[in-house]
């Protein structure tokens, strides 16, 4: 992957707000570009040593959920080495092609936002994503401590700076609008 991409586009927000939703519908759109999800190193760790299934624990499905708290604690184990390990690592799984457009669908902690606003400032856009509970529930939404009170769901909510929000409720009009100007901004770029 180009060490130099032209626009990161670096998606946050809580589980079952639209976050892999929106990174499918701008990588539709952007053909030049390429979808980095940090959890794919943790995701495929886990498939590896587990003998799971990678592309299920990919998906958005009740196969993730049933060991999404299991790879938060050994993710958090990972993180407290090395802060910055899965965001290196999601990047270098695509090593090797030159996409001028990264969509980070998964932007969940502090040390993810520095990372990336550190090492790429003049071409990171970062976007919160934001949904109501009962637009989250009718996606699957279901709450549980364990997972929604760590830091994987809270560790960006006091952050303010964000380039863009995207209000994700359900509103097909609002979101195609409100996409046209991430797009709008990719396209400038390229």
């Amino acid at each position: 992957m180009t060490s130099n991409p032209k626009r990161i586009i670096c998606l946050s927000g809580k589980r079952k707000s639209g976050k892999d939703y929106i990174a499918e519908l701008l990588h539709a759109t952007l053909v030049k570009s390429v979808i980095i999800r940090i959890s794919a190193p943790i995701k495929q760790h886990w498939s590896e040593s587990k003998g799971l299934d990678m592309d299920q624990l990919m998906s958005d499905g009740a196969y993730k959920e049933k060991y999404r708290a299991e790879m938060i604690v050994w993710g958090e184990e990972k993180r407290a080495q090395d802060p910055n390990f899965f965001c290196r690592s999601a990047i270098q799984m695509f090593n090797g092609n030159d996409f001028p457009i990264w969509i980070v669908s998964d932007l969940r902690r502090e040390t993810d936002l520095k990372f990336f606003r550190n090492q790429y400032s003049e071409c990171v856009t970062c976007v919160r994503i934001s949904a109501s509970t009962e637009a989250r529930v009718k996606r699957g939404f279901f709450y549980s401590a364990v997972i929604d009170d760590s830091e994987s769901e809270n560790g960006l909510d006091h952050i303010q700076d964000w380039d863009l929000y995207i209000e994700n409720d359900g509103d097909p009009l609002l979101l195609k609008r409100q996409l046209g100007r991430l797009i709008k901004i990719c396209e400038e770029s390229c």
